[in-house]
């Protein structure tokens, strides 16, 4: 069993500490739910690079070999989520959404009712939206993008690690398997991102 220190950091044996504070944006006071994540680079190395450089990053790593790295304290706010959500309503109860106000933005161009979507859904609370980067943990596996479609698939040691990261993280946090969801789920991100994870 893991234990979360006062720095935010979770502490086990499987769990290598490299954290990046400058990915860090504020305080984490809630989390309702975990984003699954593919880094698009080919390894942890050109990731880490990548993490030195910007301010955008997710609060642990799981390498293709299955070594899971902690990048982010749990108490801080990681920017891993994007810009803009999509409705959780259509997305996931199309046919049975209610949602009066949703049906007219539908009716805006592409570029403008992203926008009014994402302020839409912000309004809400959860489950009834996606977590956004104020309420989520973020959870990246190396692996590079294919095509605008796909993804490579995530290795047989990474699923073992996330399974057992997203395990640890549901006893911390009280979370259950309805409060996770592949990145592209929630945003405007290539729809193969993460298909190959299993943390069921």
């Amino acid at each position: 069993m893991s234990t979360i220190d006062k720095n935010g950091m979770l502490i086990s044996p499987k769990v290598t500490l490299w954290r990046y504070p400058h990915i860090e944006h504020g305080s984490l006071r809630v989390v309702h739910g975990i984003i699954i994540h593919q880094t698009d680079s080919p390894n942890v190395r050109s990731t880490f690079n990548a993490y030195g450089k910007g301010g955008n990053g997710a609060h642990f790593l799981i390498a293709k070999d299955g070594v899971i790295y902690q990048t982010a304290s749990l108490s801080k706010r990681c920017y891993h989520v994007g810009r803009r959500i999509k409705s959780k309503c259509l997305e996931i109860n199309k046919n049975q959404c209610k949602d009066k106000k949703l049906a007219k933005l539908k009716a805006y161009s592409w570029s403008k009712r992203l926008v009014a979507i994402d302020k839409h859904e912000r309004q809400k609370n959860y489950p009834d939206r996606f977590p956004i980067n104020s309420d989520s943990i973020g959870i990246e596996l190396v692996g590079m993008h294919i095509n605008d479609k796909t993804y490579e698939p995530v290795t047989a040691c990474q699923n073992m690690s996330l399974q057992w990261l997203i395990g640890e993280l549901y006893t911390h946090f009280g979370l259950d398997k309805s409060d996770i969801y592949r990145h592209p789920a929630v945003s405007y991100k290539n729809p193969g991102e993460a298909a190959s994870a299993k943390w069921k």
